[in-house]
């Protein structure tokens, strides 16, 4: 972490594993990161209070900040905010409005937490709608995948905005120097796709310098591009099914190596590099997926995530405020901008 001190908010009412876990993972995230100055835990006071008398030390760091009303799965997003004015996720973003949060984390109702990050945070100038940004693995590092699920239908130019906002984030974010740009399609060539890929693929090539073509999902994990741009319904589904696949392929493997108690003996000498494989694999080292093209840092994560996925998000989050994410993302849209306008 650097110098600068960072307070995130926590959205601690939403999750499929309760308040108790994301008070767990609140706490794992205050002891090891120093760089976060406050962690504002956000929901029903007297079960946060609850939760945390479990444990024999709470770092002074944390604070409970009370929202009395709650968002459940089953609740319409664009509803939310007038219905829910003091639900725990619209707290925790009107607290990044009011300065009194550099970030907020929420992983509950996603449609509820992009609705609070648009009503109150509003988007980023030159951005038509923000895109969920999730870093995947791949045996080339990490990539970053967006559209991962806020938008079904997109336009071309909207794609286009999702490169640059990715480009930024791989770029001050995740420390890639020079940041490759692909587009997700079932082929290589230009002609591949429906009309909306390719119509993107020509608007990319003809404003985006890194960007590389086209890519198909299996090279989406060989990493041949550093950043992949598609709608969110094509984006939500490849990374489902990345996920499901990594946890398929290890529970095979564990469950093969396992299968007589003689192979334990083998298993020894072997069990730092088994856990490192399923450390390079699990979806709760990657944290949460931040929400770029609005005018702060908003973190989403998944509804089952414990405490180690929730402690990620956490660092996500913060490492988005250190590394100033929000100004680069508005300082290169803008330079776009100026760049198309004076072609034209």
């Amino acid at each position: 972490m650097s110098a600068r001190a960072v307070s995130v908010a926590i959205d601690a009412m939403g999750g499929d594993l309760g308040a108790g876990e994301v008070v767990r993972g609140v706490l794992q995230a205050a002891r090891t990161n120093p760089g976060l100055s406050h962690l504002i835990l956000v929901g029903d006071e007297a079960v946060l209070r609850g939760e945390l008398s479990r444990h024999p030390s709470v770092p002074s760091a944390i604070e409970v900040h009370h929202a009395s009303q709650t968002i459940g799965m089953e609740d319409k997003p664009r509803e939310v905010y007038r219905r829910k004015p003091d639900a725990s996720v619209v707290v925790a973003a009107r607290l990044v409005k009011e300065g009194r949060a550099d970030a907020f984390v929420s992983i509950g109702n996603t449609g509820a937490a992009m609705a609070a990050a648009l009503f109150l945070l509003r988007p980023i100038g030159g951005i038509d709608r923000p895109a969920i940004a999730c870093a995947i693995p791949s045996t080339a590092g990490q990539v970053v995948l967006l559209d991962a699920g806020a938008n079904v239908d997109c336009a071309p130019h909207q794609l286009f905005q999702f490169a640059v906002m990715g480009e930024a984030y791989a770029r001050h974010v995740l420390g890639k120097d020079s940041p490759s740009v692909g587009l997700l399609a079932n082929g290589e060539e230009p002609t591949k796709g429906d009309e909306l890929t390719r119509q993107a693929h020509q608007l990319l090539r003809e404003r985006l310098p890194s960007f590389v073509g086209n890519v198909e999902g299996r090279d989406v994990f060989r990493g041949k591009a550093d950043v992949v741009v598609c709608d969110g319904f094509a984006g939500n589904i490849l990374l489902k099914t990345g996920e499901g696949v990594a946890e398929m392929v290890y529970s095979i493997i564990r469950d093969e190596l396992t299968r007589y108690r003689w192979m334990m003996l083998f298993l020894l000498p072997l069990r730092r590099r088994i856990r490192a494989l399923r450390h390079r694999i699990d979806y709760r080292e990657f944290g949460g997926a931040p929400l770029l093209g609005v005018n702060g840092v908003c973190v989403v994560g998944h509804g089952r995530s414990d405490a180690v996925a929730i402690a990620n998000a956490i660092r996500v989050a913060a490492t988005s405020v250190e590394h100033s994410l929000v100004h680069h993302i508005e300082q290169a849209i803008a330079g776009h901008t100026a760049a198309a306008c004076a072609s034209s």
